[in-house]
């Protein structure tokens, strides 16, 4: 994907001349609610060359949703297909922690080096805390060759110790090693696969198609995701999801909490509804408002950002007059979005199998422009 202002640049200039865009006639029917700006989204996504998307958009009282089939994978989305989410996976792992705090079991200031008997593991994480975690603040960078560390089986103090480029809470570092830590420490508490701990924790009482291993998923329902720059072969499940996880191992599995997960566009609705809409089955008022604070912040890359508990916050009156709470998720070529108004409930969720990785600061270009008709046009005039 691209890093740094230039190679932006670059990506944006190269994508209209070597991706051409979708056939439009490709794009279903709307179903829901009628959109009065269709053939701004699709224009939108045919200039981000988004391929195989679900785009929902709702106001809690009616939703809508547009679906469009993917040149590239060949593979039309139903309601039912699931879609790896990338960076969406942490605000689910927050809901999964929290939810474990409601319950008593997890402390988000205390060590979290009391959660384990490792002692390589308890030095490599000392003085860090689950709100550290949670929020960018552990003082955490991520090492270029994560992924190889973990499908190499590289032991999590082996990776966390030369990984510190901070002490915990002095500054705001965006960091899938400290979201993998995250379930490191789920799998020390619970003794469980964090797979299970997500589906007993969430998933199951809730009622939620979702899952962390996506060798348990039937191939034709999962999106092939695509990268379109450098253009490589389309990937239904990634090498982290191939394998079940049968046993925990606290010290191998750092991977999935960051960015594994799979679910339906359906089942993302429910839920961020049940967030939207403080339904006490899902947490507690207190554990809420706790994701809901401002924790860190992006500063001069990106000023109209800062994160919160597991969740990305926008206040950009270009996008919105209101506060936009969400996250997004770019992996392998996606580049996908889950975000709500503050002030009205209203909601965008944006899943597909590829598209245009470009960014202003770190808020990626597609999602500022389907936020901005979304909440600007879009939504607004379903209240007329």
């Amino acid at each position: 994907m691209p890093s740094g202002a230039i190679k932006n640049l670059l990506y944006r200039a190269a994508l209209p001349l070597s991706v051409p865009p979708l056939n439009r006639n490709l794009f279903h029917p709307v179903a829901g609610h009628p959109l009065n700006h269709r053939k701004a989204f699709i224009r939108i996504l045919s200039r981000h060359r988004v391929q195989g998307s679900a785009l929902l958009l709702s106001n809690l009282q009616s939703d809508s949703q547009l679906l469009a089939d993917s040149a590239l994978a060949h593979f039309s989305p139903a309601e039912d297909t699931y879609f790896r989410v990338a960076s969406i996976t942490k605000w689910v792992t927050a809901l999964v922690v929290m939810r474990l705090w409601d319950q008593g079991r997890l402390d988000l200031d205390q060590p979290v080096s009391d959660y384990t008997e490792n002692k390589d593991l308890q030095t490599a994480l000392a003085d860090i805390t689950l709100r550290h975690l949670l929020s960018h603040t552990a003082g955490l960078t991520d090492p270029s060759d994560l992924e190889k560390m973990l499908l190499n089986k590289t032991p999590l103090p082996a990776v966390v110790s030369p990984n510190r480029a901070g002490a915990p809470g002095q500054a705001f570092r965006y960091s899938n090693l400290g979201y993998g830590v995250i379930g490191s420490l789920l799998e020390s508490v619970t003794g469980l696969p964090v797979s299970r701990v997500f589906d007993e924790t969430l998933f199951k009482p809730l009622s939620l198609e979702g899952t962390l291993e996506g060798c348990s998923l039937p191939p034709k329902r999962v999106m092939p995701v695509i990268r379109l720059l450098p253009r490589q072969q389309a990937v239904r499940i990634t090498s982290l999801g191939s394998k079940p996880l049968e046993n925990a191992d606290p010290l191998l599995h750092y991977g999935h909490t960051a960015g594994s997960l799979y679910i339906t566009s359906r089942a993302l609705a429910s839920l961020l509804t049940a967030f939207i809409q403080e339904d006490q089955r899902l947490l507690s008022p207190k554990a809420r408002s706790e994701m809901l604070r401002p924790h860190g912040f992006y500063g001069s890359i990106s000023p109209t950002l800062s994160y919160g508990l597991g969740l990305l916050f926008i206040q950009d009156p270009n996008l919105s007059e209101s506060r936009i709470i969400g996250h997004q998720g770019f992996a392998y070529g996606c580049a996908d979005g889950i975000f709500y108004e503050e002030s009205t409930g209203n909601m965008m969720i944006s899943l597909n199998g590829g598209g245009s990785e470009a960014r202003a600061g770190r808020l990626g270009l597609l999602n500022r422009d389907l936020l901005k008709l979304a909440f600007r046009k879009e939504l607004p005039s379903w209240n007329g």
